[in-house]
């Protein structure tokens, strides 16, 4: 299974250490894959602030939003499977919980 997380949920007003615990559970506990969904021209950007931030510990590969890549996703928009705005602190217990439900 693969999990592909909007670029956008990466930077404030997400919480970089939130980030990073999700896909630490989501990589080691569900998903084969975590894969980062970004908009051309803006794959660069995003990896370099991942990895300064020390939060591209679990993240398999950067993928451009055009290419359909199939998996459950997590989104700011609808036609997610995890629709939110931000993944803090206050929210990453409900996220986790989601992400443990694909399990079974």
């Amino acid at each position: 299974m693969i999990l592909i997380i909007e670029s956008c949920l990466t930077e404030p007003p997400s919480e970089v250490t939130c980030f990073r615990d999700v896909t630490l559970f989501a990589k080691l506990f569900v998903f084969e894959d975590v894969l980062v969904e970004c908009q051309p021209g803006t794959r660069a950007i995003y990896w370099n602030w991942l990895k300064s931030n020390g939060a591209h510990d679990f993240v398999s590969q950067m993928i451009l939003e055009t290419e359909n890549q199939s998996g459950h996703k997590i989104k700011t928009t609808r036609g997610a499977n995890y629709t939110t705005d931000r993944i803090n602190y206050s929210n990453m217990n409900e996220i986790l919980t989601w992400i443990r439900s694909l399990r079974y």
